[in-house]
């Protein structure tokens, strides 16, 4: 049987190799995260729980929310003051290294309704690489079981527009995404023209869709 100097066989040589090998191939999944399904699934969890903590905050604070995710960190829940709002920072796994937060928005409308005041709380969270990632985004079906207000509704359904509507184009995604926040932080009358009329805030994102011209 051949030999090397050391003494060992050139089969169990080549084991050696071929063993080496295959431990590197199977690592190279979490060193440079090329299980793109884990890591789809990974942030949609992490936003599915921003979410959920961003909701609690809204409900405890009849206020907006504008991003800022150190604020549920550090804040304890207001009916719990041994938890925070947010247990730990998530960072998409695609980018985890870099910590790039995650992009939330939360909005609190008080909705007179003759002597009742119905409280309205509506949040959007997404990934800060959805440009890159179209399917990073929290799927309609998540809302389901999560007790929605009529204003998250309205945005549960516009969201699913704007996804179905950009497709697998991340960079047009995340833009109309982007201008639907804004529409939410800048027109006082959003809540009530979306309740007139439910394709109101969709035209203001795809005029051509509607018949308008920018």
């Amino acid at each position: 049987m051949l030999r090397n100097q050391n003494g060992l066989s050139v089969y169990t040589v080549l084991s050696i190799i071929l063993f080496a090998a295959l431990i590197f191939i199977l690592a190279i999944p979490n060193f440079y995260n090329l299980d793109k399904e884990q890591n789809v699934e990974d942030c949609i969890n992490n936003m599915k729980e921003i979410w959920v903590a961003t909701t609690d905050y809204l409900r405890d604070t009849n206020q907006d929310f504008q991003g800022d995710l150190e604020i549920l960190r550090t804040t304890r829940k207001a009916k719990d003051r041994s938890s925070y709002y947010l247990a730990k920072a998530n960072y998409c796994p695609e980018t985890a290294r870099q910590k790039i937060e995650y992009k939330v928005f939360g909005k609190y409308i008080a909705d007179q309704i003759g002597d009742e005041v119905k409280h309205n709380f509506g949040v959007i969270v997404y990934c800060p690489n959805l440009s890159d990632f179209h399917t990073h985004f929290l799927p309609k079906i998540f809302y389901e079981n999560m007790d929605p207000t009529q204003l998250q509704n309205y945005m549960i359904d516009d969201l699913d527009y704007i996804d179905k509507e950009t497709g697998i184009n991340g960079t047009r995604k995340q833009e109309m995404v982007e201008k639907y926040i804004e529409i939410w932080q800048t027109d006082e009358q959003a809540f009530a023209k979306r309740k007139a009329d439910n394709t109101a805030l969709r035209a203001m994102l795809f005029p051509e869709k509607f018949g308008f011209t920018n």
